[in-house]
C-alpha cells in the first residue's frame, strides 16, 4: 500500500510539473515576438492602453516613437500626450540610459506592468527596436489605416532583455530588372523596420536599366536606358529612374527607421545601359539592341543572358566615369559601404580584343582574372578615396592575392563562398543563393509562383530559418562574418504581390536568423509565433505565400481526352479586385502533354478579357524564354457580387496520362491596398 500511495504521489507532481509546463508555454503563445528576443520572463496581467496614457520621453529622442504613436492614433483614436521624461509618473517611459549593462548599440530591456511601462537603451536605435516589439505586443489591428471600434488595447506584461547576433540584417532589392515606385521601397523599409532589418541594399543598376540619376551622365537617365522598349508590351511602371530628390527623400526615411541603404552600382558586367549611352566605355562596338529590354527577352536577342559588352578595364576614361558616378552615390548615401557589384563578367569579352590582349602585356598582367582584379583594385581605391568601404560580390575572389584587404565581399554563389572569403581575411555578408535567394521557389515548382527555376533548390522556410553562416567557421573567421541578408531578383517576380509571395513570410525568418542566437531559435516554436503575423500583415496588406500558391483547379487523365473539349473553371474567390491576372496550365506528371488552344476570362458569363494564343503545357521551367502555358488578362471593373470563370480549350496530346495544376493570380493594380483574402 505505501509502495502504491508512493508511486502515486510520483505521478501526481510529475502531472503537475507538466500542466504548470504548459501552463508556461500558454503564458508565452502572448508573446508572438519576432526576431524572438535574447530573454523573455512572462509576468501575469497586462497593461492597458488608453486615451489618457502619456509617453514620456526626452525631447531629443521624441522622434523614435513617432511612427508607433502615430499607428495609435490611426487605430485607436487616441492622441497620446508625449512629454519630457517623468520617473515619478505612471505611463510609457523610453529611457536613454547610455551605462545600460549587458545591452548593446541595437539593444534594449522592455519592462511591462500593469500600470506602467519602462523601456531603456544605450542608443536612439535601442529605444527605436523597443518601440517595434511594443508594436507588435499590441493586436495585430494596431496596423489599421481607420480607428478599429471596441478594439481591446492591452500590453502583456513582461520583461525583456533584447540584442541582436549580427550588425547585419538586410534584404536587397533589385530595381533593375524590375522598376518599383518610391512608395513601394518606403513600405518595404516600412516592413523591414518592424522585423528589426538594418540593411537595404539598393541594387540600382543592371542590364535591364540604368535607375538613379548622375547629373553629370544625363544620358544614363535617357529613355533608352530606363524605359522598357514598347515592343516588349511591358506595363509603363515597371520601367524609370529614381531622381536625386526622391533617392533623398528614401535615404531620410530610411534612417528614420535605423535603415542603412547600401547602393549597388554593377561594374564591369552587367553595364548594357552605359554602354548604350555612352559606347566608348564599352570594350567592344556591340550595342545591339539598341534600348534596354526585360531580363527574360536576353535570350531572344543574345542567346544567353549576359550582354555581349562589358565596360573596358583598359581605358581611363572609364575610371573617370566611375569617379564621378561615385562622387555623386556618396554624396547621396552616407552609409559606410558602396556595392560594386563585380559579378558576371564576360572575360571572354576581353580575351577577343587586341587592344587588351596588348594593355595586360604591356602592364604584365597574365590572365582576364588578373584583369578583373586590377579593374577591381581600382575601383575600390575611388571609393575608398571618398572615405567608404567598398563591397563586391564574391566572384572578385577568384585572384584572392591581389584583392585589396579593405573590400568587403557579399557571398552568394557556392557552398563555401562565406568560407573562402573570412579564411582570406575579408568581411563578408552572407547571402547564398541557397537559402537567401527569395526569387527561388520555397515550395513547389508547379505553384504558379513566378519563381527563377534556373536553380534546383527550394529555399523553404525551415531552411531559411536553420540557415547558419557562421557553421564550419572558426571563432576567428566568425568575427568577420558582418551578418545574413536575403536578396529579391526581379527578372521574374515582376508583379508586385508576385515578389510579397516570394518574400513573405521569409522575411521574418530572415530577421530571426540575424537576430537570435543559434541557441534560442526553434523552428517549431517560430512557427508558432508566426501564425499571429499573418493577421498582421493582412492588416498591412502585405501578400504572403499561401499552401498550395496560386493552385485553384487540378486536371488528370480522368478529366482530359485527346479532342479539343471545353474546361470551366470557377475562380470567383480568387477575383477580390481590379488589376492583372496571369492563369497557368502545369504540367507536373504523366507521358501526355497538355494543349491549350486560348482562354477567357468571364464574368457572369460574359467574356471581359480572353488570352487567344495557342500553348502546350510541357515540362519546361527554366528562366531562358518567355512560358506560352501562361495566360494573361485583366479585371479592369470589379464587380464584387458577381460570378467569375475561366474558359479554355484543352486536349492532351497523344494519349490521356497527363496531370497538372491550373493556377490563377490576380495582382492588383494598386500596390498595397489589398491582400489576397484567405
Amino acid at each position: 500500500m505505501f509502495y502504491f500511495q508512493k508511486t502515486k504521489q510520483k505521478c501526481l507532481t510529475v502531472l503537475a510539473i507538466l500542466l504548470l509546463s504548459h501552463q508556461v508555454e500558454a503564458q508565452d503563445s502572448r508573446y508572438s515576438i519576432i526576431p524572438k528576443p535574447s530573454e523573455l520572463t512572462a509576468q501575469n496581467g497586462a497593461f492597458s492602453l488608453t486615451s489618457n496614457t502619456k509617453i514620456f520621453i526626452n525631447k531629443e529622442n521624441q522622434t523614435e516613437i513617432q511612427e508607433l504613436a502615430g499607428l495609435i492614433k490611426i487605430a485607436t483614436g487616441f492622441d497620446l500626450k508625449i512629454e519630457p521624461e517623468n520617473t515619478g509618473k505612471k505611463g510609457i517611459h523610453f529611457v536613454l540610459d547610455k551605462g545600460l549593462k549587458n545591452s548593446s548599440a541595437e539593444g534594449y530591456t522592455l519592462d511591462i506592468k500593469s500600470d506602467n511601462i519602462i523601456v531603456k537603451a544605450k542608443t536612439a536605435t535601442g529605444l527605436y527596436y523597443a518601440s517595434q516589439t511594443l508594436r507588435q505586443l499590441l493586436p495585430s489591428t494596431i496596423e489599421s489605416q481607420s480607428v478599429v471600434n471596441n478594439g481591446q488595447w492591452t500590453i502583456p506584461n513582461v520583461s525583456i532583455s533584447d540584442i541582436p547576433r549580427y550588425n547585419w540584417r538586410g534584404y536587397m532589392q533589385d530595381v533593375s530588372r524590375t522598376f518599383y515606385s518610391v512608395d513601394v521601397i518606403k513600405k518595404y523599409l516600412d516592413v523591414m523596420a518592424l522585423y528589426k532589418l538594418n540593411t537595404f541594399h539598393w541594387h540600382l543598376t543592371d542590364d535591364q536599366g540604368w535607375r538613379i540619376e548622375i547629373k553629370k551622365y544625363p544620358k544614363l537617365t535617357s529613355e533608352k536606358a530606363t524605359i522598357f522598349h514598347h515592343t516588349t508590351h511591358q506595363p509603363a511602371e515597371r520601367s524609370g529612374f529614381y531622381t536625386q530628390e526622391q533617392i533623398k527623400d528614401v535615404v531620410a526615411y530610411a534612417k528614420a527607421r535605423h535603415i542603412t541603404i547600401v547602393p549597388e552600382i554593377d561594374v564591369p558586367g552587367h553595364s548594357w545601359p552605359t554602354i548604350l549611352v555612352y559606347p566608348e566605355l564599352g570594350v567592344n562596338n556591340n550595342s545591339y539592341p539598341n534600348h534596354v529590354f526585360p531580363f527574360v527577352s536576353s535570350w531572344g536577342y543574345w542567346g544567353n543572358q549576359f550582354t555581349p559588352n562589358t565596360l573596358d578595364p583598359t581605358k581611363e576614361a572609364v575610371y573617370q566615369f566611375l569617379d564621378d558616378v561615385f562622387t555623386e552615390v556618396t554624396a547621396l548615401f552616407p552609409g559606410q559601404y558602396i556595392h560594386f557589384g563585380g559579378d558576371e563578367v564576360r572575360h571572354d569579352l576581353w580575351e577577343k580584343e587586341q587592344h587588351v590582349i596588348d594593355f595586360m602585356k604591356k602592364n604584365n598582367i597574365k590572365t582576364v582574372t588578373e584583369l578583373q582584379s586590377y579593374f577591381v583594385t581600382r575601383v575600390s581605391k575611388i571609393i575608398t578615396s571618398k572615405g567608404r568601404k567598398p563591397l563586391g560580390w564574391n566572384d572578385i575572389l577568384t585572384d584572392v592575392k591581389n584583392l585589396p584587404k579593405e573590400t568587403a565581399i557579399m557571398s552568394w554563389l557556392g557552398a563555401d563562398a562565406i568560407k573562402k572569403a573570412v579564411e582570406n581575411g575579408f568581411e563578408s555578408v552572407a547571402t547564398p543563393t541557397d537559402p537567401l535567394y527569395f526569387d527561388i521557389t520555397q515550395a513547389d515548382r508547379n505553384d504558379g509562383t513566378m519563381s527563377d527555376l534556373a536553380y534546383g533548390n527550394i529555399n523553404t522556410l525551415e531552411k531559411v530559418y536553420e540557415y547558419d553562416p557562421s557553421k564550419g567557421l572558426t571563432k576567428d573567421e566568425e568575427k568577420l562574418v558582418l551578418g545574413v541578408q536575403a536578396n529579391q531578383w526581379t527578372a521574374l517576380t515582376q508583379e508586385l504581390k508576385d515578389m510579397n509571395i516570394h518574400n513573405f513570410p521569409r522575411v521574418l525568418a530572415l530577421a530571426e536568423t540575424g537576430w537570435t542566437v543559434k541557441n534560442k531559435k526553434d523552428f517549431a516554436d517560430f512557427t508558432a509565433r508566426l501564425e499571429k503575423h499573418y493577421d498582421r500583415l493582412d492588416e498591412l496588406k502585405v501578400d504572403y505565400y499561401k499552401k498550395g500558391g496560386f493552385t485553384v483547379a487540378k486536371w488528370s487523365p480522368a478529366t482530359v481526352t485527346e479532342e479539343f473539349k471545353e474546361m470551366t473553371i470557377d475562380v470567383t474567390k480568387k477575383v477580390y479586385t481590379t488589376g492583372r491576372v496571369q492563369a497557368g496550365f502545369l504540367f507536373t506528371a504523366g507521358k501526355n502533354f497538355l494543349e491549350i488552344d486560348g482562354v477567357e476570362l468571364l464574368e457572369n458569363g460574359q467574356v471581359i478579357s480572353a488570352d487567344k494564343h495557342h500553348a502546350l503545357a510541357d515540362k519546361f521551367r527554366g528562366t531562358n524564354k518567355i512560358k506560352p502555358f501562361f495566360f494573361n488578362f485583366e479585371v479592369k471593373q470589379y464587380n464584387p457580387k458577381a460570378k467569375y470563370t475561366v474558359r479554355a480549350k484543352v486536349r492532351s496530346v497523344g494519349g490521356t496520362d497527363s496531370n497538372g495544376n491550373f493556377t490563377f493570380n490576380l495582382s492588383p493594380y494598386q500596390p498595397f491596398t489589398v491582400a489576397e483574402p484567405r
